[in-house]
């Protein structure tokens, strides 16, 4: 696949991403207060009330070990207040390796189902591992599945790896300047 269609898909990725993050929002704007909350606005329930698998829980802390590892790595070597390293560099490349990893390494061994259904699976438990419930699921869900469907298509890595860090530098922007949110 040529580096432009990769590329073009990848900000195809980004948009959708995006906009579903901006439809979670105005989602539970204009749901909060009524019935549906209680199941669907994000910061109804605490994620300690939500029970997951004990190997999950594993898998989790071995992830945040891994981020917190590499950022205090590269906090010895520059002083990083934002933790941008962390979050545009190492959780990409790790999460990616993590999740969507094995999809790359074993596209060729599965059939087409089973590959399919394992990352599914895959990318609900990446889903999971960023401690969010409710609605507040749709972003990283749809991160995941798109993630997916670029190793898929590219038989790549990379690609992922890069809308996942395209993603948290957007996200991450918020935080930096937040009046963005306000039209300033």
């Amino acid at each position: 696949m040529p580096a432009v269609q990769i590329f073009r898909n990848i900000m195809i990725g980004l948009s959708v991403t995006l906009l579903l993050c901006a439809l979670k929002n105005y989602i539970v704007f204009l749901i909060n207060g009524t019935y549906w909350c209680q199941y669907l606005c994000p910061s109804v329930f605490g994620w300690e009330t939500i029970t997951t698998i004990p190997a999950l829980e594993y898998l989790f802390q071995g992830q945040e070990w891994l981020l917190s590892s590499s950022q205090a790595l590269v906090n010895q070597i520059i002083i990083d207040e934002r933790k941008l390293f962390g979050l545009l560099i190492a959780a990409p490349v790790i999460e990616e390796m993590i999740y969507r990893g094995p999809m790359y390494l074993s596209k060729s061994y599965s059939s087409q189902p089973a590959w399919w259904f394992f990352g599914m699976t895959l990318t609900v438990i990446f889903s999971l591992s960023h401690e969010q419930y409710g609605i507040a699921l749709l972003p990283s869900l749809t991160l995941g599945l798109y993630n997916l469907l670029l190793v898929s298509s590219t038989q790549r890595l990379w690609p992922a790896i890069l809308l996942h860090s395209l993603f948290n530098f957007v996200i991450s922007s918020y935080s930096v300047y937040p009046s963005i949110w306000y039209g300033d």
